[in-house]
């Protein structure tokens, strides 16, 4: 099996044109070559030093990455550079990066999805109504709990070593809603507010963002950011159905998010 022939399949369950403008020139294939025979695939959900020393060892030559290695342009690529270091690498053992980041996001089974199974929201809802661009919150009902064990409840469901909350511990929460990442700018706090949830639960806060929040009653819980990760589960259990175990598909043990908590 060819390279393109994984492309083309992750690109039909997670459309470019899902994703948002700014991404589009920065997911897909990245580095290496549609015409290179797959050996083994390993999914991350960053492309690092240690994620392609991974990929070498378990003799891996594509790399599936949530996050775009390539975000800001490149004016130059030296070897002793962090990012030089890895192009390197990856020319030297033939490896080919393929990205799916917003539109992975707001895919069916993707981040969103994923996280808000892993929450236990009941009968969970998509903002809008459709699995499309833009579309980031997953929201909907849970056992009722104060601010407080809800915290922990979130921090144990997603393996945290500590979350952080914004509003009254004691507030009974009846309702919560997810967005995976960095979900907190104005617009998501103005969905989480038009579909009535008591909880927003997201990764890297602004304090005015928060305040915004609280002034309007809604609750927040700040997570890791690298939560995105368990999406990776889901494509690689997607990825076996397709491929019928032809080659070993990996989702590397390697941590690119090591914010702790303590």
């Amino acid at each position: 099996m060819l390279i393109k022939d994984i492309c083309n399949f992750l690109e039909e369950k997670f459309p470019k044109a899902n994703a948002e403008d700014f991404d589009q020139p920065r997911i897909g294939l990245t580095i290496g070559s549609f015409n290179i025979e797959v050996k083994g695939v390993l999914l991350a959900l960053d492309l690092n030093n240690d994620v392609v020393n991974d990929a070498i060892e378990k003799g891996c030559n594509l790399i599936i990455t949530h996050h775009p290695f390539i975000f800001d342009p490149l004016y130059k690529v030296l070897f002793e550079s962090e990012k030089g270091e890895i192009i390197r690498k990856m020319f030297e053992n033939n490896i080919s990066t393929f990205s799916m980041h917003t539109n992975l996001d707001v895919g069916d089974n993707g981040v969103n999805d994923t996280l808000a199974e892993m929450l236990g929201i009941e009968n969970y809802n998509v903002i809008n109504g459709e699995k499309i661009k833009g579309n980031y919150l997953r929201y909907g009902n849970i056992k009722s709990m104060t601010l407080n064990d809800l915290a922990i409840k979130v921090k144990n469901d997603l393996n945290l070593s500590g979350v952080r909350i914004y509003g009254d511990s004691n507030k009974i929460i009846n309702s919560i809603g997810v967005v995976g990442g960095s979900g907190a700018h104005a617009s998501d706090i103005y969905n989480a507010l038009s579909v009535g949830i008591d909880c927003f639960i997201t990764g890297e806060i602004k304090l005015n963002i928060a305040q915004f929040a609280d002034y309007h009653n809604l609750s927040l819980i700040e997570v890791n950011h690298g939560v995105e990760k368990y999406a990776l589960y889901k494509v690689r259990d997607l990825l076996n159905d397709f491929m019928k175990e032809e080659v070993k598909i990996i989702v590397t043990e390697i941590e690119t998010d090591k914010f702790k908590t303590i």
